[in-house]
């Protein structure tokens, strides 16, 4: 059985990612007082880094290419370099090649060949790009189908894996000032290497007019100067001031901006080192409108007409989106902020996606352990979409009998 999955193939697969190179320093020996008095003498007359021009400066830096994958990054797009090469001394007929990248959602086809013929000793240079916008464990799949001499068909396959991580963390709170909002933002380079910020703009929804307060009128230009630059580890905040939008008779929006939930989206620019590119656009920021939640009780109530000291009982909890984008809501109980009466079920609950106005039953299963008026269901709403958290210190009164 070993010796079928390692089957050999003429056929040879290699697969290189095309990024920027990185500066590597070179070290130089130089001589020591107590060697050649010739070659000592003159580096003691030689010019400082201060004299002498750039260009002819002895410590140099020099340029080293990627040994492996490397980090990658949410924004940033894969580039890779395939090569299929026929090692063999006869000719291989038609041989098509076929890439696929596969994360925890999504199939992505990036490229599929008609098939060719391969003399030997013949390769088939191939480029293949992708643009990274999930987060996690991606696998670039990569499969050879061809006829060898004798006529059979045959399939090569080989996977590689790779990593993309959050190169940003953006952090907003909300303030509101009158009918006005105030929104801050946090910007977070998570990684390990400076990126130069080319363009951080905030699209406003359709209910408000943004003014950007980050700069004085009088200020020199952020993009393109040396505030531009964020160095790995560094955070820089921004501040932005939302207008309610003045309605029209050709308006869509329906009701005062204090209504919507919706705020808007940041779309970044950046560049990394060598101008490497990347970009990201944040999803729907939302912010929880005065005195109304985002996710909504409709009712909680429990089943049976009795509660019992020591016997299970069941609570429903109905749910709605109350904001006006779509949410992933999850529900995580907390075991031990009222121990009289305590969670028998899992602590965190996946609802799935609730559509604007849509709503979902919990159902969730409790031990009481003490008789008496007992509080119970402390919880944390969770909407994994947009951050929005919403904290239930308990669910319901319930008054449990001997």
């Amino acid at each position: 059985m070993a010796s079928l999955m390692r089957e050999n193939h003429p056929l040879t697969l290699k697969v290189m990612r095309l990024s920027k190179p990185a500066l590597a320093e070179t070290q130089l020996l130089l001589a020591a007082d107590t060697g050649s008095p010739v070659l000592a003498q003159a580096l003691r007359e030689a010019p400082t880094a201060a004299q002498q021009p750039l260009e002819t400066f002895v410590l140099a830096e020099a340029l080293a290419l990627p040994r492996s994958f490397g980090a990658m990054f949410l924004g940033e797009t894969f580039t890779a370099q395939v090569c299929v090469c026929n090692e063999g001394a006869l000719a291989m007929r038609d041989v098509s090649f076929k890439a696929v990248v596969q994360t925890a959602t999504q199939h992505l086809a990036l490229i599929e060949t008609d098939g060719v013929q391969l003399a030997g000793g013949q390769p088939l240079n191939l480029q293949v790009s992708h643009e990274i916008k999930e987060l996690g464990s991606h696998v670039l799949a990569c499969s050879i189908t061809y006829l060898s001499a004798q006529g059979e068909r045959r399939v090569l396959q080989r996977s590689f894996r790779f990593q993309a991580a959050n190169p940003l963390v953006v952090k907003t709170k909300v303030n509101h000032l009158a009918d006005d909002v105030l929104l801050e933002v946090q910007v977070h380079n998570a990684t390990p290497v400076t990126m130069a910020l080319e363009r951080l703009r905030f699209d406003p929804a359709p209910a408000f007019v943004a003014e950007d307060l980050s700069m004085l009128a009088d200020a020199a230009p952020l993009w393109g100067s040396s505030a531009g630059f964020v160095l790995s580890g560094d955070v820089r905040q921004y501040l932005y001031r939302l207008r309610p939008q003045p309605l029209s008779k050709d308006s869509t929006f329906v009701g005062p901006a204090s209504e919507g939930s919706a705020l808007g989206r940041l779309d970044i620019l950046w560049r990394g080192p060598f101008g490497s590119v990347g970009r990201l656009q944040t999803s729907q920021l939302l912010r929880k409108p005065p005195g109304s939640p985002l996710i909504e009780i409709e009712r909680a109530w429990v089943v049976g007409d009795r509660v019992c000291v020591e016997t299970p009982f069941t609570a429903r909890l109905r749910l709605r989106n109350a904001s006006d984008q779509p949410m992933a809501v999850a529900a995580m109980v907390h075991p031990h902020r009222h121990p009289l009466v305590i969670p028998c079920g899992p602590a965190r609950y996946v609802l799935g996606k609730l559509l604007p106005g849509e709503a979902h039953e919990l159902v969730l299963e409790f031990l009481p352990l003490a008789p008496g008026v007992q509080r119970f269901g402390a919880m944390t709403l969770l909407d994994s979409t947009s951050g929005y958290e919403r904290e239930l210190d308990y669910t319901l009164d319930i008054l449990v009998e001997n």
